[in-house]
């Protein structure tokens, strides 16, 4: 999840993004454009499997589960690399 985060931070340090915890399973929901997908899709695929566009999904997770950040690219991207 730390690699991903990493690696959105440094294509979109402003990503609008959230981070939760269900049953032992890190969500992390990104808000990007149409034309963003793709490169965010890219940044994070080494570090987790793509479930797509489902918010109905992450609501529940989120509902259900912890979360436990509604700024995660920033704050784990800032702490993380440092800047």
């Amino acid at each position: 999840m730390c690699g991903a985060a990493i690696a959105l931070y440094e294509v979109f340090p402003g990503l609008e993004s959230s981070l939760c915890l269900y049953r032992r399973a890190y969500y992390l929901k990104v808000g990007a454009s149409l034309r963003q997908r793709p490169k965010v899709r890219r940044a994070a695929s080494p570090y987790g499997r793509y479930v797509g566009a489902c918010p109905v999904l992450y609501a529940y997770y989120a509902e259900h589960g912890r979360s436990l950040s509604t700024n995660a690219v920033e704050e784990l991207g800032v702490v993380l690399r440092g800047k």
